[in-house]
């Protein structure tokens, strides 16, 4: 069930009314804020700024969107006019020239004016999927996607690859391990192949104990 406003249910069987309107607001790495709507310049609620702002008629396109009640990412596209001013400085181009969009956050809103609420809400970061002499197509990522979480890289050997009392190792002795299953204080958790070459622990200091077997018989 999509809960969506009481203004908004009470206007949306309604034969007549306003359209919608698409509205986009982006703001990139070093904190300057876009407001791109399609329509002429008006003045729409902000998210990002919490009062109203004009919002430009760059966007041409919204969509489509693909949404998956999973761990599977949500997906869209933006379309923005790149044609207002010279051949040599484009609207877009000029942005890209002087900031970065890759990673910025957006949030797209298909709202309602009669109601003063959202049909459509998504949000996440931008990164640029294509660009030409009259446009520039935007895809949407969303904040937490965990086919794009990195790893660190790790080696399966006979030296643990865990960091000393961090939250993986578990460790809460005062005097730092030798990163050895010899040495290992949480014996449970070290990342160790356990081989015959093992050295790296120190050879043992203590001669081992002879014990003389005198294997004649008598006869």
């Amino acid at each position: 069930m999509i809960p969506y406003p009481a203004p908004l249910l009470g206007v949306g069987g309604a034969r007549t009314g306003l359209p919608g309107v698409h509205l986009l607001e982006v703001q990139d790495v070093n904190g300057n804020t876009y407001f791109w709507s399609d329509r002429g310049t008006e003045a729409w609620p902000s998210v990002l700024r919490g009062e109203s702002q004009l919002f430009v008629p760059w966007l041409l396109a919204a969509g489509p969107f693909v949404y998956n009640r999973s761990q599977v990412t949500n997906a869209g596209s933006f379309t923005v006019q790149n044609v207002s001013g010279t051949s040599l400085a484009r609207d877009v181009e000029t942005i890209l020239r002087a900031t970065t969009l890759e990673g910025a956050v957006f949030v797209y809103r298909y709202w309602n004016a009669a109601a003063q609420a959202a049909w459509i809400y998504l949000d996440g970061t931008l990164t640029l999927s294509g660009a030409t002499d009259d446009t520039a197509t935007f895809r949407s990522k969303p904040f937490i996607n965990e086919a794009e979480d990195e790893a660190p890289m790790e080696q399966y050997c006979e030296t643990c690859q865990l960091n000393w009392g961090g939250p993986r190792c578990g460790s809460t002795e005062p005097t730092e391990c030798s990163y050895s299953f010899q040495t290992c204080q949480v014996v449970e958790r070290p990342m160790i192949s356990l081989n015959s070459y093992e050295k790296n622990y120190g050879e043992t200091t203590d001669p081992s104990p002879l014990l003389v077997i005198n294997r004649s018989r008598r006869i």
